[in-house]
Order: C-alpha cells, then sequence, then structure tokens
C-alpha cells in the first residue's frame, strides 16, 4: 500500500461551503490537528477507500457513469 506521508508535499486550493469549514476547524480542535492536517487525512482515505474497491465494482460504476452522460438512464423499480 502507497504511504503518503513519506513525499514530498504540495498544496491543493479547494473551496468549501462555509458551514463545512466550521466542521472541519471543529473535528481539527477535537482531534489537536491543523485544519491542513484533517484535509490531508480526509483526502488519504478517500482515495485509499476509491482504490480498494472491487476492480468488477468500479468498472461498473464508471460503466454507468458514462452510460449516464450518453442518455442511457436505467429506471430504477421500487419494490
Amino acid at each position: 500500500m502507497l504511504e503518503w506521508t513519506d513525499m514530498a508535499t504540495s498544496t491543493v486550493s479547494a473551496k468549501v461551503p462555509q458551514k463545512l469549514r466550521e466542521e472541519i476547524e471543529a473535528i481539527a480542535k477535537a482531534e489537536r490537528r491543523t485544519i491542513s492536517n484533517m484535509i490531508q487525512l480526509a483526502i488519504e482515505d478517500f482515495v485509499r477507500q476509491y482504490n480498494e474497491l472491487h476492480p468488477q465494482f468500479r468498472a461498473d460504476i464508471l460503466e454507468a457513469l458514462e452510460a449516464v452522460k450518453r442518455g442511457e438512464v436505467e429506471p430504477y423499480e421500487y419494490g
């Protein structure tokens, strides 16, 4: 598994809703971490989860997204 902590860093900027920033700040304070560190951990967790998805499941998701872009939407049946 790739460990990002041993790599050189670079800056990424992103706009988030004010309420989300406030929640990140509160979590960072509770965890005694910086906001930057909390965001880095969240991104690392997302990338790790994304890469750990079963390959066929991931392929199915990407295929379905492409179908949606082409207007090929399959109806969902309740029940």
